[in-house]
């Protein structure tokens, strides 16, 4: 009985440090005071973090790539931005956060300090020739594809997962192709990743 107990033990230990080391890679990005037209926030976990300022027709206006570090706290200075929609971005290995900044025609400006998106980004692992894709708070249906370089299509599926966590392994044969794409559809987000078996 005590070794199953203990056996137990380990068991919910593990998945507890898996858990919170998977929480430790993704950053938090938090809002200060808004005065005038400057924007201040804080970015907690800023591992490799880059920010983009964007304005409503998707045209990069500012963009930096954040040191490493628990926590970062930068300053923008939006003076000379005329009144209108703006976006501040940020992402990471891991996910991507899309905040809305307003600047009223009294040259105020209004931050959302919630994500009007949040992201969670596809995470890939490549051992020998088996290739893991996971996924992570995933809401309505995701479209996966597997391919090489010349289209020629190995897998190919569209469907909703129940509890939120895509968990597929592929198994990616050498002596078809050298370099597969799992290209990831979600939301209207798509992302694409080269797989190289080299």
């Amino acid at each position: 009985m005590s070794t199953l107990l203990k056996a137990v033990f380990f068991a919910g230990a593990l998945l507890f440090s898996a858990n919170v080391m998977s929480k430790d890679r993704d950053f938090s990005l938090s809002f200060g005071n808004v005065q005038a037209k400057t924007l201040s926030f804080e970015l907690s976990n800023a591992k490799n973090v880059s920010v983009f300022v964007y304005n409503s027709a998707h045209d990069e206006l500012f963009s930096e790539i954040l040191a490493n570090g628990d926590h970062v706290t930068k300053t923008y200075d939006l003076q000379s931005f005329e009144p209108g929609t703006y976006y501040l971005v940020a992402e990471s290995e891991v996910k991507i956060e899309k905040y809305r900044i307003k600047i009223t025609d009294g040259n105020e400006m209004e931050v959302e300090k919630t994500p009007v998106s949040a992201i969670n980004k596809p995470e890939y692992s490549v051992s020998g020739h088996m290739a893991k894709l996971r996924m992570s708070d995933v809401k309505g249906p995701v479209s996966i594809s597997v391919y090489d370089l010349s289209n020629t299509t190995y897998y190919t599926s569209n469907k909703e997962y129940a509890d939120g966590k895509v968990d597929i392994t592929f198994d990616l044969d050498p002596k078809t192709a050298d370099q597969y794409i799992i290209r990831v559809e979600e939301k209207g987000n798509v992302f694409n990743k080269i797989i190289s078996l080299k």
